[in-house]
């Protein structure tokens, strides 16, 4: 039973084309590169609209930023509150910007498929 809930939890860390980042592993991913971090809750209404153009973001810009140390990651809100105090996320689902481990703020319109292109290309 335990192999079985290890092979789960490892599968679980990269999902798709976005790291699932958590309390054990936020601080470690976040200070090599630059990334795309959105903070969300499974039960709220905006997130889980938000869920697929997120998914589209990350999965068309994969492979192109990748070689440039952009990566994509999310939060969850309900089951790691404290790294969503730490980063003063007030609301969700909320985007912020991370360049070595340094939060450099919220992605401005940051729920727009071409906003979030246009960003992440920029960077």
């Amino acid at each position: 039973m335990k192999l079985a809930a290890l092979a789960t939890a490892a599968l679980a860390t990269v999902v798709s084309s976005y790291t699932v980042l958590d309390a054990s592993n936020f601080d470690a991913k976040t200070q090599e590169g630059y990334w795309l971090v959105k903070y969300y809750s499974p039960t709220c209404p905006w997130s889980r609209r938000f869920a697929p153009t997120w998914e589209r973001v990350s999965k068309d810009l994969e492979d192109t930023l990748a070689a440039s140390d952009i990566y994509f990651g999310e939060v969850d809100c309900k089951a790691y509150r404290s790294l969503c105090d730490a980063a003063d996320i007030d609301g969700y689902p909320t985007v912020v910007y991370y360049a070595q481990g340094v939060n450099k703020g919220e992605v401005p319109g940051g729920q727009s498929y071409e906003v979030l292109v246009d960003f992440a290309q920029s960077i």
